[in-house]
């Protein structure tokens, strides 16, 4: 198996659905990127942390189309501080592909090891 990325000049419709001709690959879908990435992001924030977030979605074209996007860490004023893993978002049904509770745990210890080391401890109260 091999992935194609094919950059498409077109900018995204206004409304409506993207209809996709570059041969071999050819259909339309229906989730924009940034609807895909807003929903990424709303399940990264609901079952991983709030500090972690979705990067620019690269649409991987195969049976089933997904938008696949890169997870990192993002501290203010750090910015993307490490990549953690990736998350995908089904481009057609907007549906995201749930991480495993592993995958999770992993993502989540390793975003708290790496801020501990570039945020200051905060001084006890008192």
């Amino acid at each position: 198996m091999f992935q194609v990325v094919y950059e498409h000049q077109q900018p995204w419709p206004e409304t409506g659905t993207l209809t996709v001709k570059a041969p071999p690959i050819e259909g339309e879908i229906a989730v924009s990127p940034d609807a895909a990435r807003r929903r990424a992001n709303g399940y990264l924030a609901r079952y991983v942390a709030l500090a972690i977030e979705a990067s620019e979605p690269v649409l991987i074209w195969g049976d089933h189309p997904v938008w696949r996007m890169s997870v990192y860490l993002c501290l203010p004023g750090y910015g993307q501080v490490a990549k953690l893993g990736e998350i995908e978002v089904d481009a057609l049904t907007r549906q995201v592909f749930s991480l495993s509770q592993a995958t999770i745990t992993e993502m989540q210890e390793r975003a708290d090891a790496i801020a501990s080391r570039l945020t200051p401890a905060a001084e006890p109260a008192g």
